[in-house]
């Protein structure tokens, strides 16, 4: 995660927390002091996550072809004659990073980048939409204690009784208050079917829950019913596009299709991408065989990329982004736009063009580059210069300030335009 600050301008990540703050929830009206502080320090890292979550075509190796050329010799000298001769110690795990590290950045390709193990891991997390822990997410204010700010549904946390504001004083009786989140993390993430006893402070009371880690799915879709002059609006906002996210949006619109919905919006804004079958999958949920939800171009050749299903679904629907919605939200925002007639509210896109492959290394560390670039369904181009918006919509000053859902002008708007149709 560290290479991306390097790619981005300081600018787009004051940017990028502003934008965040549209994802607020829209069940809450209000944020207290803390949750705030929690908005402004995700909003950073998914900042710098603008390079990393992207727009994968899901391909992935465990290998690399070695092709034996005087070229790969001379790699291979260097790298001996450093660690034999050089004057000083030369370790060789950060040699061997600085030359892979070389080769990418030659390449003068921001989304073409080199991860060691523990960024690998971390990565695939992200994509695959699970993790194995205890389905808890914490935050820390300067100088104060590790501090629960969500319970995932159905997670080994919530089972155990762990609650929102539950503050960690001791894991398995160490303490823990002198402790970083991403100390704490370490203790507990990564681990499979474990018991691990947490002492933790309720109010003015203390208590020791037992968590036995499991895999835990991340919820990247959330949904409600917007109620407006009596039209039942369904409400989805997609935050990254796992290999799961496709699962959790079918079962999240069969839940708001059974409360009669006949209009849909969609929210993608700071949705930075993900796995590109994750997005046609999605898509399709809208669209019939025959419509073209993206065309991808290897060197000379071009891809159309179809719906896999005949929907059934016949909703107005309008999309909200922003100039961090990116790769795949730009892929289901034109889809929409171009087959559906779908609205687009809010600000012009990120504009990244582009698609990854990955490939794990021996060591397990892991390397992602730049095989395709991609166009909308009706072929126009994206790479640096995004999809406009239908109905443009600067997000509310006043928003940043009271996080109040009354003043998301940009959801504001998309419910106006939507009872018009």
């Amino acid at each position: 995660m560290k290479k991306i600050l390097s790619k981005i301008q300081n600018s787009q990540l004051i940017k990028k927390i502003k934008q965040a703050l549209s994802k607020a929830e829209l069940g809450k009206n209000k944020f207290n002091t803390l949750e705030l502080i929690l908005i402004f320090v995700m909003a950073l890292v998914f900042g710098i996550l603008i390079g990393e979550m992207v727009f994968s075509n899901g391909s992935s190796s465990t290998s690399l072809t070695r092709k034996n050329n005087s070229n790969i010799e001379e790699i291979t000298n260097v790298y001996n004659t450093l660690i034999e001769e050089y004057i000083n110690e030369v370790n060789e795990e950060d040699l061997k990073e600085a030359a892979i590290e070389g080769m990418l950045n030659l390449l003068g390709d921001n989304y073409s980048l080199y991860y060691d193990e523990a960024e690998s891991e971390e990565f695939k997390e992200e994509l695959t939409g699970t993790f194995y822990g205890i389905g808890a997410e914490v935050y820390q204010e300067e100088g104060g204690l590790i501090t629960v700010y969500n319970v995932f549904e159905n997670s080994p946390a919530a089972k155990a009784g762990l609650e929102k504001g539950d503050e960690y004083l001791k894991i398995n009786g160490e303490d823990v208050t002198n402790k970083n989140s991403s100390d704490v993390a370490d203790m507990i993430k990564g681990k499979n079917g474990e018991t691990i006893t947490l002492t933790i402070r309720r109010g003015d009371e203390e208590k020791e829950l037992k968590v036995t880690t499991a895999k835990v799915e991340i919820p990247s879709v959330s949904s409600e019913i917007i109620n407006q002059n009596n039209t039942k609006i369904g409400y989805m906002a997609i935050s990254i596009f796992a290999k799961n996210t496709d699962e959790q949006f079918s079962k999240h619109l069969e839940t708001i299709e059974k409360e009669g919905i006949n209009k849909l919006i969609i929210d993608l804004r700071s949705n930075n991408g993900g796995e590109l079958e994750t997005v046609i999958n999605i898509a399709s949920n809208f669209l019939n065989k025959d419509d073209v939800v993206v065309q991808t171009v290897l060197k000379d050749k071009t891809e159309k990329r179809y719906s896999i299903k005949n929907n059934t679904n016949k909703y107005d629907i309008v999309v909200l982004i922003n100039g961090q919605s990116a790769s795949g939200a730009e892929v289901l925002a034109s889809a929409l736009n171009e087959n559906c007639n779908a609205e687009l509210v809010g600000t012009t896109t990120y504009g990244k063009g582009t698609v990854q492959r990955t490939k794990t290394l021996s060591s397990g560390d892991m390397i992602k580059y730049t095989v395709e670039t991609w166009k909308t369904s009706q072929g126009k181009e994206i790479e640096g210069v995004g999809i406009k918006p239908t109905i443009e919509v600067e997000l509310s000053e006043t928003y940043y300030k009271t996080l109040d859902q009354k003043d998301d002008n940009q959801l504001q708007t998309a419910i106006e335009t939507i009872l018009t149709k």
